[in-house]
């Protein structure tokens, strides 16, 4: 089982509260243990899935919009992580790639 980092960032419109609802519901039902989210848009969960796998089961249980933004990190020592929606790819990957 490993840990992972999640966070988002989603765009406004009229279906912001039903979207922030059903991410962080998918988020807490992708989770194979303990979930921790006491700050806004960001979660720690166990799985064991690999972090493409839990972004794909996350984000396959909401109707994510363009503009949205889905970040997952595995923070245990297999160093993956999977993103949705993310703009500055490049700079992403240079500053991950140091951990």
């Amino acid at each position: 089982m490993a840990l992972f980092a999640v966070s988002f960032m989603l765009e406004d419109g009229s279906d912001y509260n039903d979207r922030y609802a059903a991410l962080t519901k998918a988020i807490e039902a992708a989770a194979d243990g303990d979930v921790w989210s006491e700050t806004s848009s960001f979660y720690l969960v166990t799985s064991t899935r690999n972090s493409v796998g839990l972004k794909d089961e996350i984000t396959s249980a909401v109707a994510l919009q363009d503009g949205d933004v889905l970040l997952v990190i595995n923070l245990s020592k297999t160093k993956g992580h999977a993103t949705s929606g993310v703009t500055r790819k490049t700079l992403f990957k240079k500053l991950i790639d140091q951990r």
